[in-house]
């Protein structure tokens, strides 16, 4: 049945539960442009992702669980920020009007929506390549913004939750990875068993809002980690001015990754492969201790996993102190 622009508008993302009231949101969708009220004292935090079939996400990928993915990621860049989500806005190219596949997408939307009270406000559709631009609009105190650029020498670093499954979901789904052709799984029995978790673990990262809302003040730095430990943690110390060193054997895994993935497969997805949607963060020493024990109360895992060191660069080291080679590229998006 064909619909029209306004149609689609009206009946997936109004009517689905979508736009809904919010404080600061004026007006949403249905005029030519949203009416938004930013509070005094607040900072407006903004981050747009564009994900395109066949490049970000599986070709035939389920509606549902795109969406997902693709709000979550987004909201990924505001806890990187300490940012608490606002609202956001939804542009989306078709390649048909399906119904079913419009009606999936919507409600994949609505629990992370509904979760942050984060409302869609406005977007755009039109008709080309599936692909999907989201933009977040989050707040924070003026004084709690966290920046890439605060990291100071003597700092440790942190990440949270484990690392290495974003990727290593990519082979568990039998989809192709930058790592190359020689990342694959070390026991395919074994995977199997674990393939709910990491489908859970690509389609559905947890962004680390409340982590890092909760600890604004105690960390020096933050960013999320998308593009790998070592391409994120560089753009912390590029911008801080100071370099890191890096204890590999402290990174954490899951228990999925320890059973699934050789040692040496392990440490190339957690350094290179990105998509973990975790927070690497930086915490003064005097800080380490309420920063673990404030994880510890919301329930996230924190792993000390380094140091910020004066100089510049990331040197990696294994449990006997010995430098390790970590040749190989974070993910590229060009």
């Amino acid at each position: 049945m064909y619909q029209s622009e306004f149609e689609i508008i009206r009946r997936y993302f109004v009517d689905s539960g979508l736009y809904f009231t919010a404080p600061g949101i004026e007006l949403g969708i249905g005029d030519d442009a949203a009416l938004l009220h930013i509070p005094q004292g607040k900072l407006l935090a903004i981050s747009m992702d564009v994900l395109v079939e066949a490049v970000h996400f599986p070709v035939a990928a389920d509606a549902g669980l795109l969406a997902n993915r693709a709000l979550a990621v987004n909201l990924s860049d505001l806890a990187a920020m300490a940012a608490e989500p606002f609202c956001f806005t939804l542009g989306l190219v078709l390649p048909s009007n399906n119904e079913q596949w419009l009606e999936g997408f919507s409600q994949g939307l609505l629990p992370l929506a509904k979760k942050y009270n984060c409302p869609l406000v406005g977007g755009d559709i039109s008709r080309g390549p599936l692909s999907i631009c989201i933009q977040v609009q989050g707040l924070c105190d003026k004084d709690k913004a966290v920046k890439r650029s605060g990291a100071v020498v003597g700092d440790k670093i942190y990440v949270s939750g484990t690392l290495g499954d974003g990727a290593i979901a990519l082979a568990s789904l039998g989809l192709k990875s930058h790592l190359g052709v020689s990342f694959a799984m070390e026991d395919e029995s074994q995977s199997s068993s674990f393939h709910q978790y990491f489908k859970n673990a690509y389609y559905k990262p947890e962004p680390r809002i409340e982590l890092a809302t909760e600890c604004a003040t105690l960390l020096t730095s933050n960013i999320d980690i998308s593009d790998g430990l070592l391409g994120d943690l560089a753009h912390i110390i590029d911008a801080s001015d100071v370099g890191a060193q890096l204890l590999v054997h402290r990174i954490p895994y899951s228990e999925a990754a320890l059973c699934c993935m050789s040692a040496e497969n392990r440490l190339m997805a957690a350094l290179h492969g990105g998509d973990d949607y975790e927070l690497c963060c930086t915490v003064a020493p005097q800080n380490c201790e309420k920063f673990e024990k404030k994880a510890t109360q919301l329930g996230a895992r924190v792993t000390c996993i380094g140091e910020i060191v004066a100089g510049s660069g990331i040197r990696c080291l294994d449990e006997s102190g010995t430098l390790v080679n970590t040749e190989a590229g974070s993910y590229l998006h060009f």
